[in-house]
Order: structure tokens, then sequence, then C-alpha cells
């Protein structure tokens, strides 16, 4: 197993990318996150292909900044998107200290701020012993949406859907939506 795997396992459950370098800035390994952070970068017609990632990462960092990213120190970049509305990427380069070829070298963090993460149904479960029902409507809180708007996609009152928020409220030990919202990102990294 290549070092930095677990890493950018634990980084894509978080909706982090992660990319692990070797010294000549060569991508040995990357996550899902960063495919998908990556491919916003990419030509339509270089989509579906092979791509080179090294190459999509330059383009990412040429994008909206002129900051010139050295693999052999921390460094954080804030890159501007595109679309209208759109957060702002931040990549933050943290080096392994191991600068010999071919090994791995620095990891690139990348962090989407449109992008929340979320722990799984099955950990809030596991964790707090919620039912499936309440661990559907944490995440469905911790991704932004309302009480009205859950209720309404489950076709279930909103009396219903306070029911079952007091009771996540209770086995979580939060009051309040935001408190609980903190809570889920904390165990988002979990398998």
């Amino acid at each position: 197993m290549l070092l930095g795997t677990p890493l950018l396992e634990a980084l894509n459950r978080m909706c982090y990318g992660g990319i692990v370098l070797d010294a000549a800035g060569e991508v040995l390994t990357i996550n899902q996150a960063a495919i998908r952070l990556l491919q916003e970068k990419l030509p339509n017609n270089h989509q579906h292909d092979y791509p080179n990632w090294r190459e999509a990462l330059k383009v990412l960092l040429r994008s909206q900044t002129s900051v010139r990213l050295t693999l052999q120190e921390q460094a954080w970049v804030v890159v501007r998107r595109d679309m209208a509305g759109q957060k702002p990427l931040v990549l933050h380069a943290v080096p392994l200290g191991s600068h010999v070829e071919p090994g791995p070298s620095t990891i690139i963090i990348l962090i989407d701020l449109d992008d929340t993460p979320r722990p799984t149904g099955e950990a809030l479960q596991k964790i707090f012993g919620l039912t499936p029902t309440e661990a559907k409507l944490a995440l469905n809180i911790a991704c932004g949406q309302s009480l009205d708007e859950i209720a309404k996609d489950y076709n279930i009152s909103i009396a219903t859907a306070r029911k079952h928020l007091a009771s996540i409220f209770a086995k979580t030990r939060t009051n309040r939506q935001a408190d609980l919202m903190a809570l889920l990102a904390r165990v988002s990294i979990l398998p």
C-alpha cells in the first residue's frame, strides 16, 4: 500500500481532495474528491481520457493565482472559482519530509468550501444510537436543509420532524442545529 493512501481515504470521507506527489511534482496517487475538483479545470474533450493530473493541478494553480507552489515547504493557496457565488477552493501543500525519488514527498490537500463533509448513516447509528430515520434526518440537517424542507421531502409533518430532531439532540447531547452540524462534521472522517 502506497504511503498516504489511508490519509487520502480519510480526506475523501471529509470531502477533501488529496494528491500525493513525488519530489519532482509527479502525481503518485489521488483520491476521488481531488479527481472531481481537478476535472472542473480540464477541457471538456479531456475529461474522459486518462487525464494528466499534474497538468490539471498546474491549470488549477494558474487559473486565478500567480502563486508558485514550492513542494518542499508548507503552502496555502486560495483559488477563486469560475462560477459566480462559489466559495474559493483552498489548497494546502504538506511536505512529508522525504524528498527521495521516486517516493512520496508532498501531500496536496484541496478543500472545497462549497462541499459539506457528511458522516455515514451507519456511523451515526453506531456512535449515537440513532435510528435509520433519525440518521437520515441528521444528515439532511448537516447538508443545510431546513426542518420544513426535510418534512416535505420525507412526506412527514413538521411535528414529526421536530420529534425526530428532539430525539437526535438527546442522543447526540446537542441543543441546537448548529451544534449538531459541528458534531457531524467532526465524525465525518469515520468510515
